[in-house]
């Protein structure tokens, strides 16, 4: 039986897996240069190390970067940005000379990455915590699939999502020596949360050839109930 590979876009990831098509079809292919429009747009922000000593907050450390609402333009930043395995690597992520930065988040627009955020206050966010023996490209995979679940609407209900923070968590005087991923929900008085949560479970484990893989569970936590 053949190995599913892992979907990961980390270069070595990338060297033993296929994704392209068997037999390239003009029409599908004419199809996908055309513009695709997703449900909702989405903003890209960084989260910049904070030096200690220095009178900042966690606000300050917000980064705004970029904002996309295609599907075009979404892949044209996801081919910058750095893959989880990458941190695996003692790769720091960087984004100038010297400026580290500590996670990588996707919000939806007008939505600001930090728990004051009146969609965020009285919601909460699904924690998942991915020590480095889970294996470098499945925990692409994990990163992966969940962001690629949120931004096109298939981990349901979207309309509770307010996005999502890839945390480098393997060193620093705060290291868990894992990465952390977070998917963050407002408020819902549908009581959707456990539906929520099973819907990101599901699509997160699912691999390239839609078998279901090694399921990791999420730990839940309530906003009202924690600080920075």
């Amino acid at each position: 039986m053949p190995v599913v590979p892992f979907l990961s876009f980390n270069d070595d990831a990338a060297r033993n897996a296929d994704f392209l098509l068997e037999k390239e079809d003009e029409a599908v292919l004419e199809r996908l240069r055309e513009p695709i429009m997703l449900k909702d747009k989405w903003v890209l922000w960084e989260q910049v190390v904070q030096n200690d000593g220095k009178n900042t907050t966690f606000t300050d450390a917000l980064k705004k970067v970029v904002s996309f609402s295609q599907l075009h333009e979404f892949w044209r930043i996801w081919n910058g940005l750095p893959q989880p395995s990458d941190l695996l690597d003692q790769k720091q992520i960087m984004r100038d000379p010297g400026v580290a930065i500590d996670a990588i988040m996707i919000f939806k627009e007008g939505i600001k990455p930090e728990w004051e955020d009146p969609m965020n206050s009285q919601g909460g966010h699904f924690q998942i915590q991915l020590k480095p023996n889970v294996g470098a490209w499945q925990i692409d995979e994990y990163w992966n699939n969940i962001v690629m679940g949120m931004i096109g609407g298939t981990i349901e209900p979207s309309d509770m999502i307010t996005g999502i923070r890839l945390v480098d968590k393997l060193s620093g005087p705060k290291g868990a020596n894992a990465i952390r991923i977070e998917l963050w929900w407002k408020r819902d008085s549908e009581g959707n949360q456990a539906a929520l949560k099973k819907s990101m479970e599901k699509c997160m484990s699912t691999k390239l050839d839609g078998s279901a893989g090694m399921a990791c569970k999420a730990e839940t936590k309530q906003h009202t109930n924690i600080k920075h």
